[in-house]
């Protein structure tokens, strides 16, 4: 059953993602003159690969607070990272975010493009140098005004909440803008990291918390914010909100 399930959500997967591609690259060569921050762009992808998520019965997705994700502006949004599956969880928020994505996605054909088409923000995992670029690239699209979401864990933790790097919360101080925490739950038991295996069906939690004003960044220290926005997440797995 396992290998079924898994054939399956590859298959629907590819299904939804091979149409996107020529029509991607017709949206941005037609609205990428009066959106040079490719957000429209963005939103437009976040729409139709959210369609996988709410297609397949494998996956019982389950937004809370959707009201409480800032409908314009810039803000980093920061979530718990327990899964490949999380990207494809927090599209449903319709997020213009830029997203920190590994390096190596930006090299897939055809997804490769898109990434950059979109102009996300490549990183290597445990490269400081390379961590560092990629701050600098996300400070400059906030100033642009476009949100960035990042994974403050750095890596996959399936099984609870690693501890948080400060690198997002340095960067939401600097730029002067809101953090948006969000917990997604359950996409680690769906897929669990290290195997391209579908875990039967699971409900995926996306929860928003209340976002963290900017008065309230800029008067904390990033450590010592990473660990309260960390405790905040780990509390509201226990708890609905």
């Amino acid at each position: 059953m396992s290998l079924i399930r898994s054939v399956y959500a590859w298959l629907l997967l590819s299904l939804i993602m091979l149409p996107l591609f020529p029509v991607a690259f017709l949206v941005e060569r037609l609205t990428g003159w009066r959106d040079p921050r490719r957000d429209h762009l963005r939103r437009f992808t976040a729409s139709w690969i959210s369609l996988y998520g709410w297609l397949t019965p494998l996956y019982r997705l389950r937004v809370e607070v959707r009201e409480r994700m800032p409908r314009d502006g810039p803000y980093v949004l920061v979530a718990n990272h327990e899964s490949g599956l999380d990207v494809l969880a927090l599209l449903p928020l319709r997020t213009p975010a830029r997203f920190l994505a590994e390096s190596w996605l930006f090299r897939i054909p055809l997804a490769g493009w898109l990434f950059r088409a979109c102009r996300h923000i490549p990183v290597r995992i445990g490269d400081r140098e390379s961590g560092r670029r990629a701050l600098e690239r996300a400070e400059g699209a906030l100033a642009e005004g476009s949100p960035v979401a990042i994974f403050p864990e750095g890596r996959l933790s399936p099984d609870g909440l690693a501890p948080f790097r400060a690198g997002a919360f340095v960067l939401a101080r600097r730029a002067q803008v809101p953090l948006v925490p969000v917990l997604l739950e359950g996409t680690g038991r769906a897929w669990r990291p290290g195997t391209l295996v579908v875990q039967g069906r699971h409900a995926i939690r996306i929860a928003i918390l209340e976002p963290i004003p900017v008065r309230d960044v800029e008067a904390e220290e990033p450590e010592a914010l990473a660990q309260r926005v960390r405790e905040r997440l780990q509390g509201a797995r226990q708890q609905r909100i």
